[in-house]
């Protein structure tokens, strides 16, 4: 059984840590769950391991323990997440590590149209650096794919979950091969399923040449790089010289770094050391400082911003109702898992079932109501406007986006104000809203576990104890790889207004972007724009 299907109150205790406040869960997977915590005034993220789920998947404490101490030895570079502290008692292993309050690199990557040169070069730059660090340690990530890249307040890139790294080099500098099978299948090398080993090393720059490729499409080359898979199988034939689709739209120098990375024969593919001498890689970047940190996350954010789109047109919507219905028949309690524990990719309240959670409001927020004094109408609608401009998450409706922008505070232009993109506003009424989202699932063929009847819900239906309600869905993306996430209704402060967000907690980050952005657009005559604008 699925450590996601838990109740958390159905586990055992988590562990006191001395003088540590623990908050929102973050992420939760297979076996392991990540929350919020803060100690004088500093705060982070702390990841605990479920130690009999994991024994009953055939995982020991040993093992665990290794990705522990994997990480923390490739933890003194500034673009590897930093492990902080780690322990355990009878029930939980666990790691303090530092929170990317950024989020998720590709939750602010546009699907089918990926970022401009600048941003791309500026990101690889860091993540390859990164990857050096860890190698030179003598540690193999094996791992690499947007899941596990997360950015910090001021837009660095962030590597994280050593679930699966290896040791492949000892101090000495005698290397060994790996013989498991693992990572995702769009990003893992082709000799990763061969029996007679890997050089995972070798499978990381491989994958560093995937990830390159899905920042600048904002889609993956191929399924798997199999010859069963018809793209990777033109790829492979064709040495590399690709020039249809999304390749034809690369320049030269990122064309030739591509072909050096993704070389199927693994004695012809470069190497670190070459592909950080390329010449589209040592090329000056206007975004990073002379440490290779980001010099203006005002620009960074700007750039990412500027591809980031939703029509809401009537061709917008009927491409999308036309759009391929998603594989929901899925069971729940086998899906499969790329890593041991889960990404540090998206908030669940504690205690919330799988389903759509029906509760009153606090005595403090009161619902609107018709009664309500015009005067009052007037400064709620003043209140809803200047929430709504203000955040940036509007910018992706906009149809002129240099005017949007010019709109925005400088705080909205932290990274951590963006830290997750997906979501959108409304005044609808809750019976309303909800009837809508649910019959934009429908149409996409996304089962939830609550069967709506809007019968069943009373006129006067208000939200959560919390202020919220969550629809969870569980759901195969368009390459058969599982989405797991939820969305979550909640109402801003006192007033009729409700931010709609989308939460992942597995699978590929623009995957889930791809079925937030058609779930919007299905949902359209629930969203609030810029009146301004017409979509």
């Amino acid at each position: 059984m699925s450590f996601s299907q838990f109740r958390f109150s159905q586990l055992d205790p988590l562990p006191k840590i001395d003088n540590v406040q623990l908050g929102n869960t973050i992420g939760q997977g297979s076996f392991a769950i990540v929350k919020l915590a803060s100690l004088k005034n500093q705060t982070f993220a702390i990841k605990f391991i479920h130690r009999q789920m994991c024994l009953r998947r055939g995982l020991s404490d040993d093992e665990i323990a290794r990705e522990v101490l994997l990480h923390r030895h490739c933890s003194g570079h500034p673009n590897v997440i930093k492990v902080l502290h780690h322990g355990a008692d009878t029930n939980w292993l666990f790691i303090a590590m530092e929170l990317a309050t950024g989020g998720d690199l590709f939750d602010k990557i546009e699907p089918d149209v990926g970022v401009d040169e600048v941003v791309s070069q500026f990101y690889f730059k860091q993540m390859i650096s990164a990857i050096e660090f860890c190698h030179k340690q003598g540690v193999a990530h094996r791992d690499i794919k947007p899941e596990n890249i997360l950015l910090d307040s001021r837009g660095n890139l962030k590597l994280t979950d050593f679930g699966l790294a290896a040791v492949f080099m000892k101090k000495s500098g005698a290397k060994r091969l790996c013989y498991t099978p693992c990572g995702s299948p769009p990003y893992m090398a082709p000799e990763v399923v061969d029996r007679n080993g890997y050089d995972p090393a070798k499978a990381d720059i491989w994958s560093l040449g995937a990830v390159l490729y899905v920042l600048l499409a904002g889609e993956t080359p191929w399924e798997e790089p199999s010859m069963h898979d018809p793209d990777f199988r033109k790829f492979a034939e064709s040495g590399g010289k690709v020039l249809s689709g999304a390749w034809a739209r690369f320049s030269p120098p990122v064309l030739s770094l591509l072909r050096l990375l993704m070389r199927p024969n693994v004695e012809e593919r470069g190497t670190i050391d070459r592909a950080m001498n390329h010449i589209w890689v040592v090329r000056d970047n206007i975004l990073a400082a002379p440490d290779g940190t980001c010099k203006d996350p005002m620009l960074l954010t700007t750039k990412l911003f500027e591809n980031l789109h939703i029509g809401l047109s009537d061709e917008a919507f009927h491409q999308s109702s036309q759009a391929e219905r998603y594989d929901s028949m899925v069971d729940q309690n086998n899906y499969p898992m790329s890593q041991p524990v889960a990404d540090i990719a998206a908030m669940m309240d504690d205690g919330d079932p799988v389903d759509i959670m029906l509760r009153q409001l606090p005595a403090t927020q009161q619902a609107y109501t018709e009664r309500s004094k015009p005067r009052a109408d007037l400064s709620e609608m003043e209140n809803i406007i200047k929430i709504v401009s203000s955040d940036p998450a509007l910018l992706q409706f906009s149809t002129d986006k240099k005017a949007a922008i010019a709109k925005l505070s400088m705080d909205a232009f932290q990274m951590n104000s963006a830290e997750r993109l997906t979501r959108f506003f409304s005044v609808l009424d809750l019976q309303d809203l909800v009837e809508i989202l649910m019959t934009s699932l429908t149409r996409m063929g996304v089962q939830c576990s609550y069967n709506f009847d809007e019968e069943n819900i009373p006129d006067d239906m208000k939200l959560g104890t919390k202020g919220s309600l969550q629809i969870s869905v569980v759901l195969r993306d368009r390459r058969k790889m599982y989405l797991r996430g939820c969305i979550k209704v909640s109402r801003v402060q006192n007033l009729r207004l409700k931010k709609v967000e989308f939460f992942k907690t597995t699978g590929d980050p623009l995957e889930w972007r791809r079925f937030f952005k058609r779930t919007t657009v299905l949902s359209r005559e629930a969203v609030y724009v810029d009146k301004s604008e017409e979509p």
